[in-house]
């Protein structure tokens, strides 16, 4: 199969079943065009990935007894190309390899560990330190958080942070780059919220309670029963475990400087407190 075929099984599914799921036509152009794009990343990572097997097949002499790839550069294909470990099993048997899966899976379980550990920074708020000026940032990224929903759409979750004294780096999801038009107006919502100078307050409640209320939260990450549920005015809810400062006048003006990709469908803001 040549040709990206899933949004047009998908459409004529959001037809037979758009009586019945109402969300199915509401929503159809952005479910055909999000498939498109999985299909037009897929094919290039196969492409990729393919060209970069070869490549490493290539570099095994002729004369070695045990032609077998590592764990560690079969994941690397996984991890940076998007290549399944099951197609680089089968096109290394075809060549006469086998793979060491049993590699695979150490390195895979590895890459997990830290991607834990990220998260464990995430829920702290990826702050470096918690000084007057990172806590400034720290509140910012809660107005830049929902400021994106506002503009991009639900889909915006938040998938890393870190902040200085200096600057925020804030990663989220989102399949592609921001328009100049975007980015103006996510920035001019945030600097609304910091003009009201509205009141930043914290409540203690049940995990299930915050998820009642609508709040934003890494909810694939491992919560306590109990969790710090900040609000920013009547603006952002947000589960947070960071320093906040008590108005968001405190943070003066915010400026986005830089927009880009973190990896595959992540997208990356950096901005500053003037």
């Amino acid at each position: 199969i040549k040709e990206s075929f899933s949004s047009k099984i998908a459409a004529i599914v959001c037809q037979q079943y758009g009586e019945f799921y109402p969300e199915l036509q509401h929503k159809q152009n952005d479910i055909l065009a999000e498939l498109e794009r999985e299909e037009e990343q897929f094919s290039k990572a196969l492409e990729n990935g393919t060209r970069e097997f070869n490549k490493l097949i290539a570099r095994i002499p002729e004369f070695v007894e045990k032609k077998q790839i590592s764990g560690k550069n079969a994941f690397n294909l996984y991890e940076t190309y998007g290549f399944p470990l099951e197609l680089t099993v089968e096109m290394a048997a075809e060549r006469g390899f086998v793979v060491d899966e049993a590699g695979f899976q150490k390195a895979y379980e590895k890459h997990q560990e830290l991607s834990r550990a990220g998260a464990e920074q995430k829920f702290k708020g990826g702050l470096a330190d918690q000084s007057e000026n990172t806590t400034a940032l720290h509140t910012a990224t809660h107005l830049l958080h929902k400021a994106l929903r506002l503009v991009l759409g639900e889909h915006v979750e938040q998938s890393g942070s870190n902040i200085t004294a200096e600057r925020l780096r804030f990663d989220f999801s989102h399949p592609e780059k921001m328009s100049k038009e975007q980015l103006a107006e996510v920035e001019r919502i945030v600097n609304e919220q910091i003009s009201k100078d509205l009141p930043v307050t914290w409540e203690e409640v049940s995990l299930e309670e915050a998820k009642k209320r609508g709040a934003i939260g890494l909810f694939e990450d491992r919560y306590g029963d109990l969790v710090k549920l900040y609000r920013v005015g009547d603006f952002s809810m947000e589960i947070c475990g960071g320093p906040h400062v008590s108005h968001t006048g405190a943070l003066s003006g915010f400026k986005i400087v830089k927009e880009e990709s973190s990896s595959r469908g992540v997208r990356r803001i950096k901005a500053v407190l003037k």
